[in-house]
């Protein structure tokens, strides 16, 4: 049995039991047995970063977990979100949904990968102006990867679990590929104000 067979079968065993015994609170009023409940919902855990590598090649490692049942952080700028009847819980101003989908369309009752920039330029640091740019350019590689739902006004990228396996494993290799530049664009930035300054400076002698 493959290790990843094995973890399967643990935690399945564990949810068998956990179901088993899941109307304790039911019989014995005066006992808490929410950690019987708490461990069931560690064991679907899991099983789900199990089926996710297993269907869609997504790696997420067992120390993933999830928040509660619709939410999933990976980082500062990625995350699995499960959207409902988005279309329906955004008209009635509730639920999870996109907020200015580029073309209209919701999501319906699946989980979406999310790669969202809410400060735009801002995550390559404070020069906002000079650094529009450079995020364009790597918004604009982030959409390459096809996403299936676009908020481009709110820099938000959404893809189904069936077309996120290769965003989600060179996502970090992408933002540092930018990161890299930032910081050898910044000195060039820096070099260039600082000599304006020094012109400025002999002028004035």
């Amino acid at each position: 049995m493959t290790n990843q067979k094995a973890i399967k079968t643990a935690y399945q065993d564990i949810l068998a039991v956990c179901e088993k015994y899941s109307n304790l609170n039911e019989i014995y009023h005066s006992f808490d047995f929410d950690d019987i409940k708490e461990m069931a919902e560690k064991a679907k855990n899991h099983l789900l970063v199990v089926e996710w590598q297993e269907k869609y090649g997504i790696d997420l490692g067992h120390d993933a977990r999830l928040f509660n049942e619709e939410f999933m952080r990976i980082n500062d700028h990625m995350s699995f979100c499960y959207f409902g009847d988005a279309a329906k819980d955004k008209a009635e101003h509730r639920g999870r949904s996109i907020t200015w989908s580029d073309d209209g369309r919701q999501p319906k009752n699946e989980w979406l990968l999310v790669i969202g920039f809410p400060t735009g330029p801002y995550i390559f640091g404070e020069d906002y102006d000079e650094q529009r740019d450079l995020f364009q350019d790597f918004f604009d590689e982030l959409k390459s990867y096809k996403p299936d739902f676009s908020d481009t006004h709110n820099h938000v990228l959404y893809w189904k679990l069936n077309n996120a396996k290769d965003i989600y494993k060179d996502f970090d290799k992408i933002l540092q590929k930018y990161e890299d530049k930032n910081r050898a664009e910044l000195k060039e930035r820096r070099i260039a104000k600082l000599k304006k300054e020094l012109e400025e400076l002999e002028k004035e002698q």
